[in-house]
């Protein structure tokens, strides 16, 4: 008996040292390092509405929106399209001053196409703002972007220190865990500035309709994603060093067969390059014929409103660049442009969903969520512009802003002295 009491004993102590050395462990892998930075994470949810969060189960974003900031709303720059916003949210300017004035541009002097997918994407030629990733690593900063818009360019001669290629069926669960593995570099390696990209809920409101029950179940998806990351951060003992910003490039609207404006019934398409069609009609007229088709066009449909290069609204921001077009046609919100014969041989034509209407539309506002030491909690803001995060990022991070359109201060009452 004694034998054993001892043995008991004995075996008690060891347990104590090891569950001791283990939580001693487990602590010091929590504590971050004493110069961990100032950081932020940069999450967007493409295409993800103003109102789909209200309509899905999302608990990382209403976590985040009980532990920080919400907006009303986040307004897209014009056009609202995914490679324009998302430039104009790093950029903090207007598409016409950041240059990617549209998914799919023309250069007419160099007869050259800049569309998604293609390797036009890389070329620096294309971008004249400066992305905060470029502004960071000017002031030290190191950065990464995973699957960014415009972050596989080198752009004013820098790229992101650790940048990713754009691989659309990349798994989702493998992109939070490099950011994650990102924020475990040390200190002299380990990036300040971040970004995380999920093309959902875009791409299922296309295919079935805004509001879908596909749609809303593809934010859910990406929204545990989110929960991945913000746990990932909680594990490592980062909640009061890292910044996490959630953002969408705009909303989405449903479209039909019975909106669509055929152009064909009111000009020769021969005379024409149409340059893009979807909700906003960027048209380059064969030389000399520029008025002639701007007649034939104008007034021609009561949804679609015609104007020359140099005389688009200004509240477009959306006449001085040299990309734009000749003549803009500006659709009303729901239709949708194209040829008798394109319509009669795609069925499937025009998508269920669509975006790049007016951004005065309440359709086509995104989201905006934001929380970690530089926000208050529990903070409500108004609908944003979404020029004016550029400024706000920048000022987390400690940098001095390039050249804006925006501006910091609608953040002023959402931000800790």
């Amino acid at each position: 008996m004694k034998t054993l009491r001892i043995s008991l004993i004995i075996s008690i102590f060891i347990i104590s040292i090891l569950g001791s050395c283990s939580s001693q462990d487990v602590t010091e892998k929590k504590i971050p390092s004493q110069s961990f930075k100032p950081t932020l994470i940069l999450v967007s949810f493409d295409g993800c509405r103003y109102d789909y969060p209200s309509l899905a189960q999302t608990p990382a974003l209403d976590q985040i929106e009980a532990e920080g900031v919400k907006a009303k709303g986040l307004k897209t720059s014009f056009p609202s399209k995914t490679f324009p916003n998302h430039l104009s949210i790093v950029t903090g300017l207007y598409p016409e001053n950041h240059g990617i004035i549209a998914n799919r541009i023309y250069d007419n002097i160099a007869d050259e196409f800049y569309t998604l997918g293609s390797n036009a994407v890389t070329e620096s030629k294309w971008y004249q703002g400066e992305p905060i990733w470029v502004t960071a690593e000017k002031q030290g900063l190191k950065t990464a972007t995973f699957f960014w818009p415009g972050s596989e360019a080198k752009i004013n001669g820098f790229r992101p220190t650790y940048y990713k290629a754009y691989e659309h069926t990349f798994p989702y669960q493998k992109r939070v865990e490099q950011v994650l593995d990102w924020l475990d570099l040390p200190d002299d390696k380990r990036p300040q500035f971040l970004t995380l990209y999920f093309d959902e809920p875009d791409s299922s409101g296309h295919r079935y309709g805004p509001a879908s029950s596909e749609a809303i179940a593809a934010l859910e998806n990406v929204d545990k994603q989110l929960l991945n990351l913000i746990q990932g951060i909680k594990s490592r003992n980062l909640e009061n060093k890292v910044n996490l910003m959630v953002v969408s490039d705009h909303g989405m609207t449903s479209l039909s067969r019975d909106k669509v404006i055929f152009l064909d019934d009111y000009i020769d398409m021969d005379n024409v390059k149409i340059v893009d069609y979807s909700a906003v009609v960027a048209i380059r007229p064969r030389e000399g014929e520029i008025e002639n088709v701007y007649q034939q066009l104008k007034g021609a449909h009561p949804n679609m409103q015609i104007y020359r290069k140099g005389e688009v609204p200004e509240k477009f921001h959306y006449n001085n660049h040299k990309f734009i077009q000749p003549i803009i046609g500006v659709l009303d919100l729901g239709w949708s442009a194209t040829t008798h014969s394109y319509f009669d041989s795609h069925k499937n034509f025009p998508s269920k969903g669509a975006h790049g209407f007016d951004p005065d539309y309440q359709e086509m506002n995104a989201i905006f969520y934001a929380k970690g030491p530089a926000f208050k909690k529990r903070a409500q803001l108004p609908i944003l512009q979404n020029i004016n995060l550029y400024e706000l990022m920048c000022s987390i991070l400690k940098i001095t802003p390039a050249s804006n359109n925006g501006s910091i201060e609608v953040f002023k009452g959402v931000l800790k002295d």
